[in-house]
């Protein structure tokens, strides 16, 4: 099993953004490494209810790349997501242009213990001096445990009838409003319509709703769309709301706050647009995070997904 690749200072900058948010979310978080993408992966059990992971095509992340394995040349580790943001901002910090990078194992006290432990060792020159850091890792991890990042990975994005997108400036208000509603109540109530309509509403005892409204959002894929320019709608958002939930024509989920505001901590990455989907099978509110134009290779070359549980009816009934 090996893996040793070299970082160019993009990929760098990439993976110094989304360090932090794991670090944030946990104290552990995951590197599945394929042929052809890199997965700084989290579990529900790492990250305190949701699942997220953010993806990174080899070449937006690396100039040369090398890996073998017996498990179809994967491979998973774990590590403390805040000891490889340290990592990455002190080798920002000497303006490091490339990041030497591989799969090690070294003798920490040889005088207590003989025994290697396995790191994932950063090397660099900087200002005529060789700087080396070692991240301790778990791992690597076994096919088992490979395979169950996998199917954290693929259970994403998929079954999402359509998706409701939300540019940068919409994204901002959204986290707002739900650090508002984070203050009043335990739950938030999300709708989404094929006419291309958000609504974000939470309440709590003798708290009036508190709402928001966003209206003329695109909808994805292109043909799921179902605005009618020339419909009469009702005059007032409740009314709308009202209406929609009414006649089935939206998905309505809710969901903890406290999930959906750890899922906006992708905000921090400063993402080009965000996608919003309900799961078909009403499980799971989705959230997609991309980067457009920020990405040299193309815009689908990184992405950060959080997928939230649904609350059942009977779940986390507000008192």
């Amino acid at each position: 099993m090996k893996f040793k690749a070299t970082i160019a200072d993009v990929g760098a900058r990439w993976l110094d953004r989304f360090a932090p948010i794991f670090d944030k979310l946990g104290s552990e978080c995951a590197l599945l490494l394929t042929p052809s993408t890199l997965y700084i992966c989290g579990n529900a059990r790492a990250c305190e209810g949701v699942e997220t992971h953010a993806d990174f095509r080899i070449d937006e992340i690396f100039e040369s790349y090398k890996i073998s394995s017996a498990n179809d040349d994967k491979i998973a580790v774990k590590l403390e997501p805040g000891q490889l943001a340290r990592v990455l901002r002190g080798l920002l910090g000497v303006e490091a242009q490339r990041v030497d990078v591989k799969l090690i194992k070294r003798i920490i006290n040889p005088e207590v213990s003989s025994r290697a432990l396995p790191f994932l060792n950063f090397t660099t020159v900087a200002c005529a001096v060789d700087v080396s850091q070692d991240v301790p890792i778990v791992g690597p991890l076994n096919r088992s445990e490979v395979e169950a990042y996998e199917q954290l990975v693929g259970a994403n994005v998929v079954d999402v009838p359509y998706w409701l997108e939300v540019d940068r400036y919409g994204l901002e208000s959204i986290r707002e409003t739900i650090e508002r509603f984070s203050k009043v109540s335990e739950n938030v109530e999300i709708t989404t319509t094929r006419a291309g309509a958000l609504y974000l509403s939470a309440s709590k005892q003798a708290v009036s709703v508190l709402g928001t409204e966003y209206r003329g959002l695109r909808v994805l894929p292109v043909d799921a769309d179902e605005y009618d320019e020339h419909a009469r709608e009702p005059a007032t958002v409740s009314a709308r709301l009202a209406e929609i939930k009414s006649t089935g024509a939206g998905s309505t989920v809710r969901v903890n706050v406290k999930h959906l505001s750890r899922g906006m901590l992708g905000c921090s990455s400063n993402p080009s647009n965000l996608l919003i989907g309900s799961a078909s099978q009403g499980k799971f509110l989705e959230l997609v995070f991309r980067y457009g134009a920020q990405t040299e290779r193309e815009g689908d070359a990184v992405g950060f997904m959080v997928r939230i549980p649904v609350l059942m009816e009977t779940d986390g009934i507000d008192d």
